[in-house]
């Protein structure tokens, strides 16, 4: 019985040591992260380690207006992601992303045809997706695009009620995309998640 607690002592420790140590790895690092809750609330990251369902970071005192949030106070917070609609990766900064990064792509997201535009405008990167035939087939702006290196991250939410009724979805959702580009920007292959669960989605290169 005494080794059985004592072997279990060293695990838990262990996994306790392993976070503690990822934590501080997570942190460790600069950032600019802007991120959104479901409230419409905006705050600043200048450092930011995501956790399972835990965000745990440096941020600002919220904001309803998503400027100067980096001049605010900071304090060590912990916040749940379940209340985050999305996150905006150096939102201040020109961004370059490789031509062959950018352009219009037939997405494929779980059997679901549709088409997603990337574009550069005014140093900003942008992103469009339209599925044609899930609700009202209207061209939906996503949020949080990210391109770095030869990964693309994006969000694709409705968590409001004119969201909601432009798309003619039934529900409120967030969807969290990430996917690698494959054949110099010809196709992308990743993974989106919804609710907990991992679905695959592909997209390939229109023109």
């Amino acid at each position: 019985m005494e080794k059985i607690v004592l072997y279990s002592a060293v695990f838990i420790g262990g996994i306790a040591a392993a976070i503690i140590l990822l934590l501080i790895y997570g942190l460790s690092f600069t950032q600019n992260v802007v991120i959104q809750d479901v409230t419409k609330q905006y705050y600043h990251a200048g450092r930011l380690a995501v956790f399972g369902n835990a965000a745990i970071g440096f941020l600002s005192d919220s904001s309803t207006q998503n400027k100067d949030l980096d001049k605010l106070p900071h304090a060590f917070k912990i916040i749940r992601t379940g209340t985050i609609a999305t996150i905006y990766f150096n939102p201040f900064e020109s961004v370059y992303v490789p031509p062959q990064y950018l352009g219009v792509y037939h997405i494929n997201a779980s059997g679901h045809d549709g088409i997603l535009v990337l574009q550069v405008k005014d140093g900003v990167l942008y992103g469009l997706v339209r599925f044609p035939n899930w609700a009202n087939g209207v061209w939906e702006p996503l949020k949080g695009v990210n391109i770095k290196n030869n990964t693309l991250m994006f969000t694709r939410s409705v968590v409001s009620e004119q969201e909601r009724i432009k798309t003619g979805a039934r529900e409120y959702f967030t969807q969290y995309y990430a996917g690698t580009y494959k054949d110099n920007g010809k196709k992308i292959i990743g993974f989106y998640n919804l609710r907990g669960a991992k679905y695959l989605f592909e997209a390939y290169r229109k023109k």
